[in-house]
């Protein structure tokens, strides 16, 4: 079963620090039928990890994504 980044960070969090990871809308650029959403995440102990998309599910799954990366998680 395939897990997406956003589901892993999540429980990646809640078993290490027993909360849930920050996420944050740094902008909403762009003309209104195709925006673009930047999106930040962080664990508790972690700098905040920004990334784009075309919605905001997307900038989540890709910022989550990076953070797992960075975190070697």
């Amino acid at each position: 079963m395939i897990i997406d980044p956003k589901t892993r960070l999540q429980e990646y969090s809640l078993k290490k620090y027993k909360i849930l990871p920050i996420y944050k809308l740094i902008s909403n650029t762009g003309p209104r039928h195709k925006p673009t959403f930047k999106i930040a995440v962080k664990l508790k102990d972690s700098k905040f990890v920004s990334a784009k998309g075309y919605s905001k599910k997307d900038a989540e799954q890709k910022a989550a994504s990076l953070l797992l990366q960075e975190e070697n998680i």
